[in-house]
């Protein structure tokens, strides 16, 4: 099972770029602190109610990141790279 998942890793790790491995861990991290706050809910509700917010801070954090690499990918960087192609 560790041979399996440090093979999963080397494929990630090699197949993603920066951004991509960055958004992937956004997503995950908002993911894993929703489900933290389903379990802590259980014991004290406004712990619980705060760990969401903090995954729903998580997430717009995603959201904004995303946004802006797209707006960055097609106003400077597919620019530069034809540019860079035309000389």
């Amino acid at each position: 099972m560790i041979n399996g998942f440090n093979t999963f890793l080397n494929n990630w790790h090699a197949g993603k770029s920066e951004r991509q491995k960055l958004q992937h861990i956004y997503l995950l991290l908002s993911i894993a602190i929703v489900l933290i706050a389903g379990i802590l809910s259980l014991f004290s509700a406004s712990l619980g109610q705060t760990m969401v917010k903090v995954a729903l801070f998580t997430a717009a954090v995603f959201l904004s990141n995303a946004i802006v690499w797209n707006l960055l990918q097609a106003a400077v960087l597919s620019k530069l790279t034809a540019r860079a192609k035309r000389k």
